[in-house]
């Protein structure tokens, strides 16, 4: 009965998952998902409104995509905002002074969240906001539809050759002509990525065109993956990444000048050859992405043109650029698109009033349907008295601008429903507890949580409520032992706060030390304190916390060391009659991750980690005698192979933590509750402790590749959502699975975590206008739906446990 109920459970948090997801984040925005036909779209002035195609002024155009190029690495530290520090466009002179030069237009084009390869894909294509759920179709891309540029070029006839990202034909697919694409997520490779590119170009920008493949096309699209996997890899400062822009500043020089004697010798008639090179996005200090911070929206956009320019850089949207090409290449705009032809690259065309005109009536069809009468009816007596680029600015920001529409209200408020049910199942099958001090304490706890919610301020800084929480409790409990005169207990609780307090010097209250006129500990670009200044991050370092103690390599070792000696020791009190077996088989896999850390070119060691660590699930499922322990030891195994050696000391220090707390437990007899509610409460800490934040920037996903020899999306993924969930995963998996039966704490951990997330849908929802619903509620939102996700995978294998346990018994 408690199994079919914690299943109910389940299927209530994943149906309310899926329904929030489709609600708040899954449905583009209506009124942009209709394909007006020009006689439907209100035009504001038939004077300047032709039906008769805009005049061509290129005939071919080489589209140069340069994944996680930003900004500042060719426009210089102004860019982002950064004075002072490293200025990296010196490693890409060539591409620093075309820049800068009147031959080139350039701006810096902000990218909207999701900050990720395929949604800015989306955009630059069709000039529309992806959907923030497009950051889980990131992995698996399917074929565009709706009107795009491409198409539109494909259907006036435009023969298109792609290299590079292989995102593209999953987006586009049959509209290549020609291809050699490569996988854009083995972030390992940083070499074959681009040399596969590069490889190409002798042929199809011959100088002298006697190459057939450099007459046989109209679009060349190259997109080039080395300088992101790098930046994943190692920083935007590190040495490789130099090397990266030093060798993508050659390719530009090479490319650039190919066209220009390509031009030189190709017929007279012909129009000239447009040269675009943009970026998707940024990246972060420490080479990630996917947030809203300037690092990681401030994206590259660069026309190279033939006619004198102005050399400054300017500010543009990234979907400007798709009505900038549709209307030098006489093309229709896209009728979703939200962008604004750029007047600085269009100003020496011919059309370039018609331009602007056409891209009024389509934003102004897009604008209508969100508009009322009356605010229609004012924006066209308006109309008279503004400038074409004031009027453009203003449907853009009207079209941007969100009026909720966006919102499926029925699927929020079924998932509300579905999750309020389960909600009512796992109170129900709650153990019976007799209320005491402390029962009401972590109670109170957990509503202080849960108020704190509803500050932006408190969700950017939720590791400060959970370690506050925490240790105000392991305080209150040493008073109560030691006026009970309990030692021993008292004991226990400091060797655990004293892990606790250790953990928590990792994070720090965003904007503290500015606000107090503190110099900032990272001075000099160290490396480990890139978050220490960001606005958006509570991170103070990403270093070791032996860090210039001892070497890397000792530290190391002696953390896995400390690890594998406290899932023995935990096994060594085990009575089962398999306890030998499984403590060699986890001996085994924590050698075989001490090999993998000497010898990291040798996959074999990781192999041989992994095996044991899937044996141990099985025998964790399958024992009753050993009630699931050798399932943290396997999550155990694989802390060690997967997370950064930076984090593996505070690993270490984690198991110290869950070996006193086990003692505590044992001492105290700590019920269900107890366990569970501080075990909660000890992940969450855990969490952040591993450089874990509330927004997809400190995703770590480059040790997702340890032990592949090939990229595998499903395998890739997994491990990346365990690198995020280890220490949830591990302290859960301590707490719940000491001896005795899990159903109650189960029903303990959903309860809390269905409360939660039922008052943040609440919450999200009621925000959704707020100024930071897409850069701190929608990334928290996320997390709190992986959490849902991963606890229900956690149940499903503590439920086998159980459902192993109950035929054993039958039998």
């Amino acid at each position: 009965m408690q199994l079919v109920a914690l299943a109910a459970i389940c299927g209530c948090a994943l149906l309310g998952a899926l329904l929030s997801m489709s609600g708040l984040f899954g449905l583009d925005l209506d009124v942009l998902q209709i394909n007006l036909t020009p006689s439907e779209s209100p035009k504001i002035t038939a004077a300047h409104t032709t039906e008769s195609p805009l005049p061509r002024a290129f005939d071919r155009l080489v589209f140069v995509v340069i994944d996680a190029l930003r900004a500042d690495m060719v426009l210089g530290n102004e860019a982002i905002q950064h004075h002072g520090g490293e200025d990296l466009s010196a490693f890409m002179p060539y591409t620093s002074t075309l820049a800068r030069s009147d031959q080139s237009i350039a701006y810096v084009a902000k990218a909207a969240v999701p900050t990720v390869t395929m949604p800015r894909l989306k955009a630059l294509t069709t000039g529309k906001k992806p959907a923030f759920i497009d950051v889980l179709r990131n992995f698996n891309s399917k074929a565009l539809e709706g009107d795009n540029i491409m198409t539109l070029f494909q259907q006036a006839g435009f023969r298109m050759v792609l290299y590079g990202d292989e995102t593209w034909l999953d987006l586009f697919p049959g509209l290549f002509s020609r291809h050699d694409a490569t996988s854009g997520f083995f972030a390992r490779d940083t070499v074959e990525v681009d040399t596969n590119v590069t490889r190409h170009l002798a042929e199809e920008l011959d100088p002298t065109m006697e190459s057939p493949k450099s007459r046989d096309w109209d679009l060349l699209l190259l997109h080039y993956l080395g300088v992101d996997h790098v930046g994943h890899m190692q920083g935007p400062h590190s040495r490789r990444m130099k090397e990266k822009l030093g060798e993508m500043d050659s390719v530009i020089q090479s490319i650039h000048k190919s066209i220009q004697e390509q031009d030189k010798i190709r017929s007279p008639s012909a129009l000239p050859t447009l040269f675009v090179l943009c970026s998707d996005h940024g990246m972060t200090e420490t080479g990630s992405h996917g947030g809203a911070s300037i690092e990681e929206s401030s994206s590259l956009l660069l026309f190279a043109v033939p006619q004198p320019q102005t050399s400054s850089y300017k500010s543009a949207l990234q979907v400007d650029l798709v009505p900038t090409l549709a209307s030098l290449f006489g093309l229709e705009i896209p009728s979703s698109n939200t962008g604004k032809v750029l007047v600085d690259v269009l100003k020496s065309t011919s059309a370039f009033v018609d331009a602007m005109h056409r891209n009024l009536d389509q934003l102004r069809s897009l604008a209508a349907r969100k508009w009322s009468p009356a605010e229609s009816l004012a924006f066209d007596k308006a109309y008279t008295s503004l400038s074409v680029e004031s009027a453009l600015q203003l449907l853009q920001d009207a079209v941007l601008k969100s009026d909720g529409s966006e919102y499926n209200l029925l699927a929020i408020g079924m998932g509300i429903l579905s999750t309020a049910f389960g909600l009512g199942l796992a109170v129900w099958k709650l153990p019976p507890v007799r209320l005491t001090p402390l029962h009401l304490a972590v109670g109170l706890g957990t509503v202080v949580h849960i108020a704190s919610y509803g500050s932006s301020s408190a969700i950017e800084n939720e590791h400060a409520t959970w370690n506050f929480l925490l240790s105000t409790l392991w305080m209150l409990l040493c008073l109560r032992h030691v006026a009970a005169k309990d030692f021993r207990s008292t004991a226990w609780l400091i060797a655990v706060a004293i892990p606790t307090r250790i953990m928590r010097s990792r994070n720090q209250v965003i904007n503290f030390a500015r606000l107090n006129s503190l110099p900032p500990i990272g001075t000099d670009n160290l490396p480990g304190y890139e978050y220490e200044t960001d606005d958006s991050l509570s991170i103070i370092t990403t270093r070791s916390l032996l860090d210039g103690v001892v070497s890397p390599e000792l530290e190391t070792i002696g953390a896995i060391a400390i690890i594998a000696i406290y899932g023995i020791l935990k096994a060594q009190s085990t009575a089962g009659l398999h306890r030998v077996a499984v403590q060699v088989l986890y001996a085994a896999g924590m050698i075989s991750v001490v090999c993998f850390a000497i010898f990291p070119l040798e996959p074999t060691y990781a192999h041989a980690a992994y095996a044991s660590s899937i044996i141990l699930l099985v025998l964790g499922i399958v024992l009753k005698s050993m009630h699931g322990l050798p399932l943290e030891l396997a999550a155990w195994i694989l802390c060690c192979l997967l997370q950064r050696p930076s984090n593996l000391s505070m690993c270490a220090i984690l198991s110290i933590q869950q070996a006193f707390f086990y003692k505590w437990a044992q001492a105290t007899k700590a019920d269900a509750w107890i366990r569970t509610v501080v075990g909660l409460w000890m992940s969450k800490c855990g969490f952040y402790a591993l450089g874990n934040s509330h927004l997809m920037t400190t995703i770590d996903i480059t040790n997702a590749y340890v032990g592949l020899t090939v990229y595998s999306q499903g395998i890739v993924g997994f491990l990346t959502f365990f690198i995020v969930m280890t220490a949830p995963t591990v302290v859960l998996l301590s707490t719940l699975s000491p001896g005795q039966p899990v159903q109650g704490s189960l029903a303990v951990l959903w309860a809390l975590e269905l409360t939660s997330f039922l008052v943040y849908s609440v919450i999200m929802y009621a925000m959704r206008f707020h100024l930071f619903i897409w850069s701190v509620f929608a990334p928290k939102m996320m997390y709190h739906i992986a959490f849902l996700l991963w606890n229900i995978a956690i149940t499903c294998v503590l439920a086998c446990v159980s459902l192993f346990e109950f035929i054993e018994q039958m039998s």
